[in-house]
Parts: structure tokens; sequence; C-alpha cells
């Protein structure tokens, strides 16, 4: 057959190929079967590319296997086919294969293709061996051979060998440099790529886009600082740049610079770029101006076809309207995007999860549950830990645990949503457990995992494992976190270690309110009354104002203490100094403290002027003390209440017979004795103890 006709035909297959024609590929492809001419390997590698450009791995692979003979190009073809598929460690399979054939040696394009393979992969090993393959092969002058190394070495995590690459390397150009500052900020390295910026002769676009991707992706401010360096160096700023300068001024609350720059992208004309107003979306809801977000979001969302044209910039509306708790407003957004017909993916998904989150709605969590299912998105890892987030806070534990053990990926928010989970359904030991685990993985551990932690501990009365806890806090550097302090003195104070939590809490140079809270309960927890309302003195005096907590404190100090005419000052103050109404929890302890003062009377005409109705805790709590000052009148009277309150509560008949058993009311007592028997007896409680091993 003539070579001119199989150029032709060659050529026919590439322009197939151009214009996405696979039909006529594959009626190309009957032609050639029927002419025998599949022997060929040029007309075979053509064939590979039309197939592999469509892609349709199947029928490339289908041909790849049926070529009685293959040079270096129909493998390479085959491996970038592979990796451009997302298929990265099937390509790395056939380069090892085409090494175990020996039929052909690899030339730099092939180790181009699978050091991209190997990048995507992990494949440290294999990609180490390609290096030492290129340096045999003198092949280290190609230059854009060696980019590719240097991004299979940063994509690995290898970057001292990257490093060491670059620094070897006699010819760099500026994707040299690009890849660099890419690879170190991507890694979390930003001083590093910084100062490999500076070094840069002539930094293009490209360049100031990654020093600024980068920093923006990392969470430093500098990345708006190099955008107004960018733009005084004469470069104009692209639709990459607006939405990463954008990104930071949302985070960082520069809202005025956000502002500017809006004005700044609608004289370049990058309004209309979907990421650009998406990223300016995001600003305003980040910024407090959700007002300017939606009536943005309004503006732009009727500009386009349909909402899948424009999916980026309603999960930038999703979101705001989560991060400003209009979680109403959210999910109806999420409604309308799903009669649309438009296909959710993991940021629609994981604003409406949040949404359902906040909301604490276990019903809708559930409905858009079965729309991730739908889509296939419950082990993606994104969406997947915002579900064992929503499972575990709702109190699902079992859905949480069976969710997060599935998960290929489990990441912080993951395993943060199931301590957090076990921890306040009581499941103490499980959430230190995963607490341990997660330690042990090396996993980012922030001050609120700590702060649920040390609530574990406390709720154990666990001394050892707080202290643990307290020394992981330290070397985190979180001991000094508002959350972290006041969930410490918590944990030392129920611990019984009042000297400790007094040590931390002088140790403490900014006191807010959380925390002289935490050491006046604290103090009234440990029977040091004096201490409590001497520090809760000292907390007004400092012009803070005290919370209904903080009185709650310092008046069970009281009360623990039998200090009754200090409760009365602290009592009066609350509504007078402050402008706090008294709960129930309150005038409890305000009854209790003169009930056990015997000051009946007193404590009848506070019930009376309760703007609430008294509940069986506080008469039970008057009825005890009725029983240690022998008040027989009283008895009675509050016997009734309470019993038209709770006449099947097994623990007030217990509280009546012991009363009735100290004051010598016998026949009262055979009277209830028998109600006992008839409602059931108390069943009784369970405690248990730590013991040092």
């Amino acid at each position: 057959m003539e070579f001119a006709y199989l150029n032709r035909i060659a050529t026919a297959l590439r322009h197939c190929g151009g214009r996405s024609q696979v039909n006529h590929g594959r009626a190309f492809h009957s032609q050639l079967i029927k002419l025998g001419a599949l022997n060929d390997v040029f007309l075979a590698n053509n064939l590979i590319s039309l197939y592999v450009a469509f892609p349709c791995l199947s029928d490339a692979r289908k041909v790849f296997d049926g070529m009685p003979d293959r040079n270096v190009v129909t493998w390479t073809t085959m491996v970038c086919g592979y990796t451009n598929c997302g298929k990265p460690d099937k390509a790395v399979g056939l380069y090892k294969r085409m090494l175990e054939s020996e039929s052909e040696t690899p030339n730099g394009f092939m180790y181009s293709a699978v050091l991209k393979a190997c990048g995507l992969v992990g494949d440290l090993r294999t990609g180490k061996l390609i290096h030492e393959r290129i340096c045999s092969e003198r092949l280290e002058f190609d230059t854009v051979l060696m980019n590719t190394l240097l991004d299979m070495y940063f994509k690995c995590g290898s970057f001292r060998d990257a490093r060491r690459v670059f620094d070897d390397m006699s010819s760099k150009n500026t994707t040299t440099w690009n890849t660099m500052v890419s690879g170190f900020t991507k890694a979390g390295l930003v001083d590093e790529a910084v100062c490999l910026f500076h070094q840069m002769q002539e930094p293009n676009v490209i360049s100031w886009n990654s020093i600024i991707a980068g920093l923006a992706d990392n969470g430093s401010p500098r990345a708006f600082e190099f955008v107004c360096i960018m733009h005084r160096e004469g470069l104009k700023l692209d639709g990459f740049t607006f939405p990463c300068a954008l990104k930071t001024c949302g985070r960082h609350g520069l809202l005025a610079s956000g502002k500017q720059l809006h004005c700044y992208v609608i004289k370049s004309g990058f309004e209309s770029g979907i990421f650009t107003v998406s990223a300016l979306v995001d600003m305003y809801s980040n910024g407090n101006e959700l007002t300017e977000a939606v009536k943005l979001f309004d503006q732009r969302s009727r500009c386009y076809a349909s909402i899948s044209d424009s999916l980026a910039l309603w999960n930038s509306m999703l979101s705001g309207y989560v991060i400003n708790e209009c979680n109403s407003a959210a999910l109806d957004l999420v409604l309308k995007i799903h009669c649309s017909g438009t296909c959710m993916d993991s940021y629609t998904f994981s604003g409406a999860l949040k949404a359902c989150v906040n909301l604490r709605n276990l019903r809708l969590g559930h409905q858009v549950h079965g729309l991730v299912v739908t889509a296939g998105y419950e082990l993606d890892h994104i969406v997947g830990s915002i579900l064992t987030d929503l499972h575990a806070r709702l109190g699902n534990i079992n859905n949480a645990l069976g969710l997060f053990q599935r998960l290929p990926k489990k990441d912080a928010v993951a395993w943060t949503g199931l301590i957090i989970g076990c921890a306040t359904t009581g499941q103490s030991w499980l959430a230190f457990s995963l607490f341990r685990d997660m330690v042990y993985f090396g996993l980012e551990v922030d001050q609120f995992v700590l702060s649920f932690i040390l609530k574990v501990c406390s709720s154990l009365t666990s001394l050892g494992s707080g202290k643990q806890v307290h020394a992981f806090s330290v070397k985190s550097g979180y001991e000094s976190e508002e959350v972290v302090v006041t969930s410490l003195l918590d944990m030392y104070s129920k611990c019984g270690e009042i000297n400790n939590a007094l040590a931390l809490f002088d140790s403490v140079e900014e006191r807010d309110t959380v925390c002289w809270t935490g050491i006046i309960v604290g103090c009234g927890q440990n029977g040091r009354a004096e201490e409590a309302i001497k520090f809760f003195n000292e907390m007004t005096e400092s012009g803070l104002k005290p919370n209904e907590i903080t009185y709650l404190g310092v008046l069970s100090a009281c009360r623990h203490a039998g200090l009754v005419e200090g409760a009365r000052t602290i009592f009066n103050s609350m509504k007078i100094l402050h402008g706090l109404e008294p709960r129930l929890e309150h005038y409890y302890c305000m009854v209790d403290i003169l009930g056990q003062a015997g000051c009946f009377k007193e404590a009848e005409q506070l019930i009376a002027k309760m703007p609430f109705e008294p509940d069986p805790i506080i008469w039970r709590s008057l009825l005890v003390a009725c029983g240690t000052h022998k008040n027989t009148e009283l008895v009675n009277v509050i016997a009734d209440q309470i019993l038209t309150t709770l006449p099947e509560d097994p623990s007030t008949y217990v509280t009546l017979s012991n009363v009735y058993a100290e004051l010598g009311m016998w026949d009262d007592l055979s009277k209830v004795r028998i109600a006992i028997k008839k409602v059931g007896a108390k069943e009784a409680g369970k405690s248990w103890i730590e013991i040092s091993t």
C-alpha cells in the first residue's frame, strides 16, 4: 500500500479526532480492518490517538492489544491516555510492562508521561527509578522533562528531592520557577515560595498568579499585598487573579479593599466571569454584607441560560446563606437547584448538609442524604465527612460510625464531628478513644476538639487523662485559647484539683466572662465559697458583666456554704445592677439557702413572687429543709404540692418517706410506704472511680 495513501488515511484520522467525530473515526477503523492495514504501526498509532482523544480507552486498548508490533510511540500514547483520563495507576502499570517486555527503550516523552502518572498516584519509588534512568541516559538537559520531574516530586511530597533537582538544573525556564513556587505553596511552605519568587528575574502573569493563589489557599493576607504589587508593576489582573484576591479579602475582613477590587473587576470587563462573580458573592457574604451578595447573585444568575451553567455561583450563594445562618434560605436555594434538574456537586451537597446541621433537622438531613447517595457522593471525603458530622451531632452515632468506617479518606471534619457527637451523647469513652486515634494518625486537632475532650475527662472525672490532654494542648499551642482554658478550669475543678485550676487561672492574662465564671463555679463545687464570692466581686469591679451562669455559680457556692446574707445581696444585684432576670435555677438556689437556714416564711414569700410556677425540685428542697429543722406544719402542705405535680415519681415518695421518718410522723410514713409499693421502687444509681495502675 502506497505511503501517500496511508498518510491520507492518517490525516483523516487526525481530522476526526480534532472535530470530535468518533463515528467517522470508527468507520475508518472498519475500513482499515477490511484492508488489513492495521498491521501498519503508523496507522494503528494514529487510530489509538483518535480513541484516546475522545476518550474511548477501551477501544484504544483493543487496538493496542491487537497490534503485532509496537514502537515507543504506541506505548507512550496509551500511557498518556490512561494518565489524562484519571487512570494513572494503569499508566504506571503499562510502563512497567513495556520495560519487562524489553521491546522498546523509553524516551523523554515516555518518561514525561509516566512521571505525571507517578505524581497523580503518589508512586515515589517508580518516580525515583525514572529519575535514575534520566540521569544515566543524559536527559537531564531536557528542561521540559526536568520540569515534569520537579512536579512529580512535589506531588509525592518529596520536597528535598525537588529542591535538589532544581538546584542541579543548568537550564531553568519560567515554567521551572513557577513549578517550584506552586509546589512550595501547595505544601504550605509559603516562606520558601516567596523567597524563590523574589529570585525570579522576570516573573510572568502565571508566576504572579501562582504565588497569589498559593498565599490565598494558605490563608495568608499577603496574597492581597502581591496583587497590589502586581498591579503597580503594570501587569494586567485576569480571571485567575481576581478570585484569589477576593477570597483573601473575604477571609480577612478586607471589605473596603474587596469593594475596590469589585470596581476594578467591572472596569476590566471580568464581572461576567463565573468564578470572579462567585468570588465576589463569597467576599460579600464573608464580610457580613449578605444583602449585597444576594443583590449581586440576583443580577448575575439571570445572565446564564441554566443553573447548570452557573452552578459555581449558586454554590457561593448557598455558602453565603449558611455562613450568615440563613439556613432556611439556603435550603430553599437547594430546592430550586434540585427542581431545575441540575446535577448537584460536592459543594452543593456540603452546603445543604451544613444547613441541616445548623437547623438540627434530622428529617431534612435524611432527605439530603438520600440525594447524596443517588448522586454517588456518599463516600466523597468532603461530603462524607459532613454527613458523619450531621448524624453524630444529631445523636445518630451508629449511622455516623458506619459511614465513618466506610470513608476511604477521613479528614479532620469527620473525626471532629464524630468525637463531638460521642461527647455530647454521653459516649465519653468512645469519644476519648477516637481522640487518641486522631492524634496517633497525625491529624490536626484544633482547640474545639480539645475543649470537648476535656469535657469528656470532666464527665469521667479522669484526672490522669485530663492532664495528658492539658500537656497536648501546651505542645499544640492552644493552652491560651479561651475555650481550652475554660474547659481546663472545669476539668480540674470537677476532678477535685482546685489548686491546679487556681494556678491556671492566675496564669491567664486576659480573662473574659467565661473564664471568670469557670473559676467561680469551680471554687463553689470544691467548697471554697469565700473565694468564689471574692472572684465574683473582682470580676464585677474589673468592669466585666456577669451572666446567668456566673450568678448560678456564685449562688451555688453560697448554698453549699450556707452564706445566707451574701446570697441575698448577690441575688438582689442580679436584676438591679446588671438587668438580668433570675431564672428557675437561681430561685431554686435561694429557696434552698433560705430553707437550710430555717427561713421558711421568707422562702415561701420568694416562691410566691416567682414569675413562673415552682417545679417539684424547689418543693423537694424545702421539704428536706423541713426535716432538718423539724417543721411539721409545713411538711404536709409541701407534700400535697409535690404529689399533685408528680403522683407517680418514686423519688418523690422516697424523699417524703425520709422526711416523715426524721420527724417521727409514723402514720404518714406508713401511707407513703404503701404508695411506694404501688408506684414501684426507684432504680438504683450507678457510679465509678478511676484506679491508678
